[in-house]
């Protein structure tokens, strides 16, 4: 077999009968090929291989030399050799870091800045070691071992522009746009995903201290507002029907609707109703089910609040949960809820 050839090994389909006229199966059959070396890869490889092997040494022989110098302030051992292990992994990590910006030269240049500056002080420690340990004869051999990491680091560095093609600027800005797009949209699902988590936040913070019943999941009205009613209705609307019902209490919703329109004021029937305490589809307090007539309103002020008019509902009829609740309904709409209503009962009576 030749240097730049290697046999591979591969499966294909084939058709298969035991005997003549059995019905005929495909399996699997192994063949051999052969195809030319990669010898850029397996170059490659070793190259890597080697640099990992340089940085072990590197790392083994700093660590050594610093931490000894270290050790010499009357620290643990363990933690003199630990410390001393960050000189050499500073600089390590901030090529791992120019590695995978090597698409980017702008962003690239600072931590190949920064592991040089590391680098610099690995070595200046060595050398101190060294000239600690022997005077002059010991500053030599410091600064050779110094030298280590420098090869080590100066390997490295081939090896990364080698892997990192060169762009064209045209190129370069194509790449930092599509990078750009995909940043915006990991920000994007970070802040949504912090919004989501403020809005369950919230949510419970409401429904523990009450202003959201657990079992609708929605907020109370504020009792502190005029009118319960719906914002999409217009005040004109609104005092319209109001008077429509007061003057013509026996009125179907249809009929007021008719009324209003003949003086210029458009709204519908099932506007009507909400306005008069009545739920769409259903018979309330306000409907007469024989009928289906609007009943008059209870007696209120246009910008009574909700506790307003449960204070004086709880003049008439005192603390009776239901009447006040009637009464409230039929002033600020059936979309009062009951809790609101009992809370402000026992606010009010108490």
């Amino acid at each position: 077999m030749s240097l730049l050839m290697r046999n591979v090994t591969r499966t294909r389909l084939t058709p298969f009968a035991p005997h003549p006229g059995a019905p005929v199966e495909l399996v699997e059959e192994e063949y051999v090929i052969p195809v030319p070396r990669d010898w850029d890869r397996a170059v490659l490889a070793g190259v890597a291989i080697g640099t990992g092997l340089l940085l072990a040494l590197a790392v083994t022989w700093s660590t050594s030399s610093i931490g000894g110098l270290l050790a010499l302030s009357g620290v643990w051992s363990a933690i003199a050799y630990g410390v001393a292990a960050v000189f050499d992994l500073a600089w390590i990590l901030c090529m791992a870091l120019e590695w995978l910006a090597r698409f980017d030269p702008r962003k690239a240049a600072i931590p190949r800045r920064a592991g040089y500056a590391a680098l610099g002080i690995s070595m200046a420690a060595i050398a101190a070691d060294g000239f600690r340990a022997g005077g002059k004869t010991g500053l030599a051999i410091g600064l050779i071992g110094a030298a280590v990491s420098l090869i080590a680091k100066g390997v490295w560095t081939l090896a990364i522009r080698h892997t990192a093609k060169p762009l064209s600027p045209i190129a370069q800005q194509y790449v930092a746009r599509r990078q750009a797009a995909a940043g915006a949209e990991l920000a994007l699902a970070v802040v949504e995903r912090q919004l989501e988590r403020s809005r369950g936040h919230l949510n419970a913070y409401r429904q523990a201290y009450g202003t959201i019943p657990a079992e609708t999941g929605q907020p109370y009205p504020d009792p502190d507002k005029p009118s319960g009613q719906p914002d999409s209705v217009s005040p004109t609307v609104r005092s319209a029907v109001r008077a429509a019902v007061a003057v013509s209490p026996e009125a179907t919703p249809e009929d007021i609707v008719e009324q209003l329109a003949r003086i210029g004021i458009n709204t519908d029937a099932n506007t009507v109703r909400t306005l008069s305490g009545q739920t769409v589809g259903q018979e309330s307090d306000n409907q007469d089910s024989r009928s289906g007539a609007v009943l008059a309103l209870a007696p209120h002020a246009p910008d009574d609040t909700i506790t307003d008019t449960v204070r004086s509902a709880v003049r008439t009829h005192g603390d009776n949960l239901d009447a006040v609740l009637s009464a409230v309904r039929r002033v600020h709409g059936p979309n009062v809820q009951r809790e609101t209503v009992r809370r402000l009962v026992s606010r009010v009576a108490g």
